[in-house]
């Protein structure tokens, strides 16, 4: 599905405006914004939503991602491997790397499959957590799926 000109400028500006409010901290507006947009007759893509599930993980709002997540698959907007890998990326660094792997597993289950990025994440959460054999797993377990291995996995 092509999307017209003026549907695709609409969806960058309100990303963009999303984008700052989230990075100023002005959450409430980000979703009023959101809601206007949508009452407006724009749908929100994938990039809105990755954009909302980023910032609100920034925040530790995480009970607010998971609703994210749910409602983009009420609307049928399909998470692609950015949206598993902000999730991935911010459980991990908080220290939530069971909930982290739960995303990776889904991801494994559905797809797009976990990529160099989720599993960088992964290792630096299980190493963050001081579980050097669960990231050392990981990190054979790239090299088994051919996975690249770059100078950011060593």
């Amino acid at each position: 599905m092509e999307l017209s000109p003026d549907r695709n400028r609409n969806l960058v500006a309100y990303n963009t405006v999303i984008d700052n409010h989230c990075q100023d901290t002005l959450i409430a507006d980000a979703f009023n914004l959101l809601s206007e947009m949508i009452s407006k007759g724009t749908a929100p893509d994938v990039i809105i939503y990755n954009t909302l599930i980023h910032r609100v993980c920034q925040l530790g709002q995480w009970k607010q991602a998971t609703r994210l997540l749910s409602e983009m698959a009420s609307q049928n907007i399909y998470p692609d491997v950015c949206t598993f890998n902000v999730s991935v990326d911010a459980f991990c660094k908080e220290g939530m790397v069971v909930e982290a792997k739960t995303i990776v597993e889904m991801m494994i289950q559905r797809d797009p499959e976990p990529n160099t990025v989720t599993n960088n994440s992964l290792m630096d959460g299980y190493c963050l957590r001081g579980e050097m054999e669960e990231a050392r797993e990981v990190f054979d377990l790239m090299g088994t799926n051919y996975q690249g291995l770059n100078g950011r996995c060593f």
